[in-house]
């Protein structure tokens, strides 16, 4: 239902009449963690890994170049969750950011999350403006992507108002290293020649760089038996994703709340194939082929960034496909459009739906080692810290992406880079946290640890006792 400001100003002089309440959206928010958009087969990919997300696409948006702020889970999940801006990678929801479950709480909305990444927690904020928060409290991710759609399941009928609208925020980790799919079989095996000869021209090129930072002699072809091997078992965790997806959306039409609710689909970050070469401070897993960069948090490239965004539901145009880059950011002023909430302080994003988005004329991304500037849609600056350039010796890269999507042949333009970095720096700058919200906890540390974290933590971030 939506009323006219005429007809609300004839109501209140027909005797001071109650605003009617608005009958809004219900809402699924489904994360999944680590899915790169090029390795689901709505965004191309040449396997068919996610079916129900090209259906769910159908009947939706799809944000053909979405991108995320970082590239890994906790600065990319504060901003994607608050609309805000942060230059650093700080892990939490800042004190003075609004969490977008508060706004749903205070709309009147019951609120729920299911998250599968312990580190997603009540500790760092993340649970904040949400009644029903179930996180997975164990060392090691536990949770299946149908156990957690299926627990959210569980809440929505479970509920003492069943007429009150809903937000159900849901974030399952089946794509998330390491890759265990009940069918270990994957898929079958395809050369991905183009990947194989790039990444073995990237090798070669860093070594003849770089060649104290190269153990390998080379890309072999057992080597590459390794990739593939690896590659295929991370798409049969995205088909997996897409299996408990596809039930959910059934679930919800049985339910009879199919039309009534808003679908959103979208991730935090992608994530590293082995696709280029690694950074010379990393250690290499011995089940790995060497010099090649596996997962994520350390590089800002489109395969650690590049993440799909679907939308379906009430307010949403059908079946179309938007080639306009967007980010994390433009979520939540979205989602408030579509939900008619009231904005509680002026917003960086874009409500993308509400009217054409203006080209943005730079795009920025930040991780614990580096900055990124995406210039026109087009130039692309990586700016690695201070620290690194010191220690380790690493330059800018500037690439021309309409030349070279993949990012493998840097360009020499010294303005042009220059020019760029001063973006960056104004943007840090700006957009400087006033206050990190405190230090991470040794028990938050040691949960990082387990599941494979360590250098994609700022080190203002860490405390002062904190191995570095």
């Amino acid at each position: 239902m939506r009323w006219s400001p005429l007809v609300l100003a004839s109501l209140a002089a027909l005797g001071g009449c109650a605003e009617p309440e608005v009958e809004r959206p219900n809402v699924v928010f489904i994360v999944c963690d680590t899915l790169r958009a090029d390795r689901t087969s709505t965004y191309g990919h040449f396997r068919p890994t996610t079916p129900n997300l090209d259906a769910l696409a159908d009947r939706g948006t799809v944000f053909e170049r979405a991108f995320a702020m970082s590239s890994w889970t906790l600065p990319s999940m504060s901003m994607l969750m608050t609309g805000e801006v942060k230059s650093l990678a700080d892990p939490s929801i800042l004190p003075d950011h609004v969490h977008m479950a508060e706004s749903f709480l205070d709309a009147g909305y019951d609120t729920a999350a299911v998250v599968a990444n312990p580190i997603l927690n009540d500790r760092l904020g993340y649970d904040r403006g949400i009644e029903s928060f179930v996180v997975d409290r164990a060392e090691q991710m536990s949770w299946r992507a149908d156990e957690v759609l299926e627990k959210g399941l569980q809440w929505l009928d479970g509920r003492a108002d069943q007429e009150r609208p809903f937000f159900l925020w849901l974030h399952p980790v089946d794509p998330h290293h390491p890759y265990e799919p009940l069918d270990p079989r994957g898929f079958e095996p395809d050369a991905e020649g183009a990947v194989r000869d790039a990444a073995r021209a990237a090798l070669d090129a860093q070594r003849e760089d770089h060649p104290a930072t190269m153990l390998a002699e080379g890309l072999s072809d057992e080597d590459w038996e390794t990739v593939e091997g690896i590659r295929r078992l991370y798409d049969a965790e995205v088909y997996q994703f897409d299996l408990a997806l596809g039930q959910l959306v059934e679930s919800l039409k049985e339910r009879g709340l199919l039309e009534s609710t808003i679908i959103v689909v979208t991730s935090d970050h992608g994530e590293g194939l082995m696709e280029r070469p690694s950074l010379p401070d990393l250690k290499h897993p011995e089940d790995e082929a060497p010099d090649l960069y596996r997962r994520h948090g350390l590089m800002l490239h489109d395969e650690q960034v590049w993440i799909p965004l679907v939308f379906a539901g009430p307010g949403v145009p059908r079946g179309v496909r938007r080639p306009d880059w967007v980010q994390h950011i433009d979520v939540v002023p979205t989602l408030h459009g579509l939900c008619d909430l009231p904005v509680k302080r002026p917003q960086p994003g874009q409500a993308m739906f509400e009217q054409a988005a203006d080209p943005r004329s730079a795009l920025f991304a930040v991780c614990a080692r580096s900055h990124s500037v995406t210039v026109d849609e087009r130039w692309r600056l990586h700016l690695p810290k201070e620290f690194r350039r010191k220690k380790f010796g690493v330059e800018p890269e500037l690439y021309d992406l309409a030349a070279d999507p993949d990012e493998r042949r840097p360009i020499e333009d010294p303005a042009r880079a220059e020019g760029m970095a001063e973006l960056i720096r104004e943007w840090e700058q700006a957009h400087a946290p006033v206050s990190l919200g405190g230090t991470l906890d040794q028990s938050t540390i040691d949960t990082l640890r387990s599941l494979g974290y360590g250098g994609e933590v700022e080190r203002k971030n860490l405390p002062a006792e904190t191995d570095r």
